[in-house]
């Protein structure tokens, strides 16, 4: 028997692909599909996203049992759950258009192996980074940092909470990065 974890729709159809599992649907996507979380799932390895895609965790929470949960390598939307992580929940490599919506993020236990927590990692080695976050509750726990930018970013947070030992960590190679928070608390 296979489960379904996740699932492609496609809009005006009723037809749907289904995937035993949320990286296998992720690497069966084309840009700009949607893919639907059907089930809370648990991961022992990063799901790469390497296209345009939107990721709809549909209420559901996605545990990962190592370092990281995503990593972004292209313009992505994460949206509707929850993510837990050893340390980063999303961790971008290059310059993306990153979109946050209704998401928890929560890396809030330190681990010796994996350093500080950072549940919303902006990384790589290119400038240019966008966030855009809405309703996004980020956990760092009394150890880690909530949002931790190491390249030139521009991030705006609107109705969003941020907690840890520092809500935002600008670390060198982030100059003349934008960081604006409406209605939010750090």
């Amino acid at each position: 028997v296979v489960v379904t974890v996740a699932c492609i729709t496609y809009p005006g159809s009723d037809y749907y692909h289904a995937f035993a599992t949320l990286a296998k649907a992720v690497e069966f996507a084309k840009e700009g599909d949607v893919i639907s979380l059907l089930r809370d799932i648990e991961i022992s390895e990063p799901i790469v996203v390497n296209k345009t895609i939107t990721i709809d965790l549909n209420g559901k929470t996605v545990t990962a049992n190592c370092q990281k949960a995503f990593e972004i390598y292209a313009d992505v939307t994460i949206k509707n759950g929850t993510i837990i992580s050893k340390q980063r929940c999303v961790d971008t490599r290059t310059n993306v258009n990153l979109t946050l919506t209704d998401v928890t993020l929560k890396a809030d236990t330190y681990y010796s192996a994996y350093g500080n927590q950072q549940p919303l990692t902006i990384g790589g080695s290119t400038n240019g980074t966008k966030v855009s976050m809405s309703n996004v509750t980020i956990d760092a726990g009394y150890q880690g940092y909530a949002i931790i930018s190491f390249v030139k970013t521009e991030l705006t947070a609107t109705n969003s909470t941020l907690n840890g030992y520092a809500a935002l960590y600008v670390k060198e190679g982030s100059d003349e990065s934008l960081f604006n928070f409406n209605g939010s608390t750090l």
